[in-house]
């Protein structure tokens, strides 16, 4: 009788510890219009991890590693509606946008997803954005949605708003 209450303790506690396990989380949350049969779920903290590097090599005006972790055929949507279609472009719009405005990214939430039944990974990320143009500075909310696969950002979409007035 010990041994029975204590094997429906272990697998009452094993099915508590891998909540992945549960068919609410195999099925996913949430919409997404133009596919209907996608769904989303928690994803993985290295989708995290990666992003936090992608923002570090940003902060270290490293355009070579940012290069090496974007995909060839990046797409970006800027907040004012511009587009980017390689991380060539990507890298030249940096260079610029450094030396005008010596932009610091310092992420302040960030959320990993993934995409089922697609599996696609993804991070939606809150940062602040302190730029500083002529001496003057300015600073910036972005949230940053982005696609993550096989190491590389393959694609993101910026939203911006600015901090409001103290």
């Amino acid at each position: 009788m010990k041994k029975a209450i204590l094997l429906t303790l272990v697998l009452a506690f094993a099915s508590c510890a891998n909540p992945t396990a549960t068919p609410e989380a195999v099925e996913g949350v949430g919409f997404f219009k133009p596919m209907p049969e996608e769904k989303f779920i928690a994803g993985s903290d290295d989708i995290t991890d990666f992003w936090m590097k992608y923002i570090e090599a940003h902060n270290n005006r490293d355009i070579e590693s940012i290069k090496a972790m974007s995909a060839d055929s990046i797409y970006v949507l800027g907040p004012d509606g511009s587009e980017l279609f390689t991380n060539v472009q990507q890298a030249e719009l940096l260079e610029v946008w450094f030396e005008a405005a010596d932009p610091k990214w310092d992420t302040y939430w960030a959320m990993p997803y993934k995409a089922v039944p697609s599996g696609a990974e993804w991070i939606i990320a809150g940062h602040q954005v302190t730029e500083t143009v002529e001496g003057e500075e300015s600073v910036s909310l972005q949230m940053i949605d982005g696609e993550i696969k096989d190491n590389k950002v393959v694609r993101f979409f910026v939203y911006a708003a600015q901090t409001p007035a103290e």
